[in-house]
Protein backbone atom coordinates (compact mmCIF):
# COMPACT_ATOMS: atom_id res chain seq x y z
CA UNK A 1 0.00 0.00 0.00
CA UNK A 2 2.98 2.33 0.86
CA UNK A 3 4.05 2.13 -2.92
CA UNK A 4 0.57 2.92 -4.61
CA UNK A 5 0.37 5.99 -1.78
CA UNK A 6 4.12 6.98 -3.14
CA UNK A 7 2.50 6.84 -6.62
CA UNK A 8 -0.44 8.64 -5.66
CA UNK A 9 1.78 11.53 -4.52
CA UNK A 10 4.47 11.42 -6.72
CA UNK A 11 1.73 12.00 -9.18
CA UNK A 12 -0.34 14.58 -7.47
CA UNK A 13 2.68 16.64 -7.26
CA UNK A 14 3.77 16.26 -10.90
CA UNK A 15 -0.14 16.97 -11.36
CA UNK A 16 -0.42 20.07 -9.30
CA UNK A 17 2.94 21.62 -10.81
CA UNK A 18 3.27 20.83 -14.33
CA UNK A 19 2.96 23.48 -16.75
CA UNK A 20 2.68 23.83 -20.36
CA UNK A 21 0.92 20.25 -21.28
CA UNK A 22 1.97 16.89 -21.14
CA UNK A 23 5.40 17.43 -22.95
CA UNK A 24 6.91 20.03 -20.77
CA UNK A 25 5.64 17.77 -17.97
CA UNK A 26 8.10 14.95 -18.97
CA UNK A 27 10.76 16.18 -17.65
CA UNK A 28 9.49 16.91 -14.33
CA UNK A 29 7.99 13.21 -15.00
CA UNK A 30 11.19 11.68 -15.60
CA UNK A 31 12.70 12.62 -12.77
CA UNK A 32 10.25 11.92 -10.28
CA UNK A 33 9.97 8.03 -12.11
CA UNK A 34 13.72 7.70 -11.50
CA UNK A 35 12.02 7.10 -7.76
CA UNK A 36 10.91 4.13 -9.02
CA UNK A 37 13.75 3.08 -11.29
CA UNK A 38 12.45 3.63 -14.25
CA UNK A 39 15.01 4.08 -17.36
CA UNK A 40 15.59 6.65 -20.23
CA UNK A 41 15.17 3.18 -22.92
CA UNK A 42 11.31 2.50 -20.79
CA UNK A 43 10.54 6.42 -21.21
CA UNK A 44 12.00 5.82 -25.33
CA UNK A 45 9.01 3.00 -25.06
CA UNK A 46 6.28 4.76 -23.53
CA UNK A 47 6.87 8.06 -26.70
CA UNK A 48 6.23 5.21 -29.25
CA UNK A 49 3.68 3.78 -27.23
CA UNK A 50 1.96 7.21 -26.36
CA UNK A 51 1.92 7.91 -29.94
CA UNK A 52 -0.45 4.09 -31.04
CA UNK A 53 -2.34 4.69 -27.74
CA UNK A 54 -4.81 7.45 -27.69
CA UNK A 55 -4.75 9.89 -24.43
CA UNK A 56 -3.07 12.67 -23.39
CA UNK A 57 1.33 12.20 -22.82
CA UNK A 58 1.29 13.07 -18.90
CA UNK A 59 -1.76 10.64 -18.26
CA UNK A 60 -0.09 8.12 -20.41
CA UNK A 61 3.44 8.54 -19.18
CA UNK A 62 1.73 8.36 -15.00
CA UNK A 63 -0.58 5.18 -15.96
CA UNK A 64 2.87 3.60 -17.62
CA UNK A 65 5.08 4.49 -14.70
CA UNK A 66 2.59 3.09 -12.21
CA UNK A 67 2.13 0.12 -14.27
CA UNK A 68 5.71 -0.75 -14.74
CA UNK A 69 6.49 -0.25 -10.65
CA UNK A 70 3.02 -1.65 -9.53
CA UNK A 71 1.27 -3.49 -11.79
CA UNK A 72 -2.56 -2.56 -11.78
CA UNK A 73 -3.43 -0.43 -8.93
CA UNK A 74 0.14 1.51 -9.48
CA UNK A 75 -1.47 2.21 -12.78
CA UNK A 76 -4.41 3.24 -11.56
CA UNK A 77 -3.17 5.59 -8.22
CA UNK A 78 -0.31 7.30 -10.42
CA UNK A 79 -3.42 7.83 -13.25
CA UNK A 80 -5.72 9.48 -10.43
CA UNK A 81 -2.92 11.38 -9.04
CA UNK A 82 -1.74 13.35 -12.47
CA UNK A 83 -5.71 13.80 -13.10
CA UNK A 84 -6.88 14.95 -9.51
CA UNK A 85 -4.87 18.47 -9.79
CA UNK A 86 -6.38 19.52 -13.57
CA UNK A 87 -10.07 18.68 -11.80
CA UNK A 88 -9.60 20.77 -8.88
CA UNK A 89 -8.12 23.58 -10.81
CA UNK A 90 -9.76 24.13 -13.47
CA UNK A 91 -12.98 24.24 -11.63
CA UNK A 92 -11.09 27.48 -9.30
CA UNK A 93 -9.82 28.57 -12.73
CA UNK A 94 -13.13 28.89 -13.81
CA UNK A 95 -14.72 29.98 -11.01
CA UNK A 96 -12.37 33.00 -10.58
CA UNK A 97 -11.68 33.60 -14.30
CA UNK A 98 -13.33 37.13 -14.98
CA UNK A 99 -12.10 38.82 -12.22
CA UNK A 100 -8.66 38.28 -12.92
CA UNK A 101 -8.61 38.67 -16.31
CA UNK A 102 -6.70 41.74 -17.25
CA UNK A 103 -4.66 41.07 -13.47
CA UNK A 104 -1.22 42.30 -14.79
CA UNK A 105 0.35 39.88 -12.18
CA UNK A 106 -1.11 36.57 -13.67
CA UNK A 107 0.16 37.70 -17.40
CA UNK A 108 2.91 38.27 -16.15
CA UNK A 109 3.48 35.18 -14.19
CA UNK A 110 1.70 33.28 -17.50
CA UNK A 111 4.41 35.01 -19.49
CA UNK A 112 7.03 33.54 -17.70
CA UNK A 113 5.86 30.01 -17.73
CA UNK A 114 5.78 30.05 -21.31
CA UNK A 115 9.53 29.85 -21.87
CA UNK A 116 10.05 27.43 -18.86
CA UNK A 117 7.68 25.19 -20.26
CA UNK A 118 9.40 24.98 -23.95
CA UNK A 119 12.98 24.57 -21.46
CA UNK A 120 11.47 21.34 -19.59
CA UNK A 121 9.73 20.33 -23.22
CA UNK A 122 13.52 20.25 -24.64
CA UNK A 123 14.82 18.54 -21.80
CA UNK A 124 12.34 15.89 -22.09
CA UNK A 125 12.96 15.45 -25.62
CA UNK A 126 16.80 14.85 -24.94
CA UNK A 127 16.06 12.14 -22.60
CA UNK A 128 14.06 10.31 -24.59
CA UNK A 129 16.48 10.69 -27.36
CA UNK A 130 18.57 9.03 -25.75
CA UNK A 131 17.47 5.95 -25.25
CA UNK A 132 15.67 6.06 -29.16
CA UNK A 133 19.32 7.55 -30.85
CA UNK A 134 21.71 6.08 -28.62
CA UNK A 135 22.88 2.31 -28.14
CA UNK A 136 22.31 0.59 -24.90
CA UNK A 137 24.79 1.44 -22.01
CA UNK A 138 26.05 4.81 -24.46
CA UNK A 139 26.19 8.02 -23.47
CA UNK A 140 26.03 11.38 -25.03
CA UNK A 141 29.75 11.58 -23.40
CA UNK A 142 31.15 9.15 -25.65
CA UNK A 143 29.69 10.69 -28.55
CA UNK A 144 32.58 12.56 -29.90
CA UNK A 145 35.09 9.86 -28.80
CA UNK A 146 33.35 6.98 -30.40
CA UNK A 147 30.30 7.68 -32.54
CA UNK A 148 29.88 4.45 -33.75
CA UNK A 149 29.95 2.69 -30.89
CA UNK A 150 27.70 5.54 -29.60
CA UNK A 151 25.01 5.99 -31.89
CA UNK A 152 22.22 3.65 -33.04
CA UNK A 153 22.49 3.96 -37.01
CA UNK A 154 19.50 2.62 -37.70
CA UNK A 155 17.38 4.16 -34.91
CA UNK A 156 19.19 7.48 -36.27
CA UNK A 157 18.08 7.02 -40.25
CA UNK A 158 14.48 6.17 -38.78
CA UNK A 159 14.48 9.39 -36.68
CA UNK A 160 15.76 11.59 -39.42
CA UNK A 161 13.27 9.91 -42.15
CA UNK A 162 10.30 10.54 -40.21
CA UNK A 163 11.38 14.27 -39.02
CA UNK A 164 11.88 14.98 -42.45
CA UNK A 165 8.62 13.31 -44.13
CA UNK A 166 6.67 15.15 -41.86
CA UNK A 167 8.27 18.34 -41.58
CA UNK A 168 8.86 18.55 -45.47
CA UNK A 169 6.15 16.41 -46.86
CA UNK A 170 3.71 16.69 -43.90
CA UNK A 171 3.06 13.16 -44.33
CA UNK A 172 0.35 12.06 -41.12
CA UNK A 173 2.34 11.43 -38.11
CA UNK A 174 0.44 8.42 -37.36
CA UNK A 175 1.14 6.84 -40.39
CA UNK A 176 5.05 7.61 -39.88
CA UNK A 177 4.61 6.02 -36.58
CA UNK A 178 3.17 2.29 -38.07
CA UNK A 179 5.29 2.54 -41.45
CA UNK A 180 8.59 2.88 -38.33
CA UNK A 181 7.41 0.24 -36.56
CA UNK A 182 6.79 -2.07 -39.30
CA UNK A 183 10.64 -0.95 -40.33
CA UNK A 184 11.78 -1.47 -36.54
CA UNK A 185 10.13 -4.79 -36.42
CA UNK A 186 12.17 -5.85 -39.40
CA UNK A 187 15.47 -4.28 -39.03
CA UNK A 188 15.60 -4.24 -35.13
Amino acid sequence: MALYLKLLYVFFKVGALGFGGGYAMMSMIITEASQFSITGEQFASLTALDMVVPGPIAINAATYVGYLSGGFWGALFATAGVSLPSFVIITLVMHFIQRYRDNKLMNGFLAGVKPAAVGLIAAAAITIVSGVLLLPDASWSTLFTNPLGTISIVGTVIFAAAAFANIRFNINPILLTLLAGVIGAVLL
